[in-house]
């Protein structure tokens, strides 16, 4: 079976990486979620911008679809683009 959390097990499980544990603590995760598979969510939101505006509330219905299959979601902002 396909190990879901491959990548984000290195800092959730190891007992040297309590400083990188707690941090994660600190955004709310529980002892539970430090077994589950973190997910990036990326979105490009800007109130500025009537054309990505919205995307913010669309990359939360994307993190209640990730935690809601079993996976902790992580929504993050990248740089987006308006033309106008």
């Amino acid at each position: 079976m396909t190990q879901l959390n491959k990548y984000s097990s290195r800092i959730t499980q190891p007992a040297s990486q309590g400083a990188s544990q707690a941090m994660l603590y600190g955004t709310g995760m529980t002892v539970e979620d430090m077994d589950k598979p973190q997910i990036g969510i990326a979105s490009m939101w800007y109130e500025g911008n009537t054309c990505n505006m919205h995307l913010l509330d669309l990359a939360a219905k994307v993190k209640e679809g990730v935690d809601a299959a079993g996976m902790v979601g992580m929504r993050f902002n990248t740089i987006g683009v308006s033309d106008g």
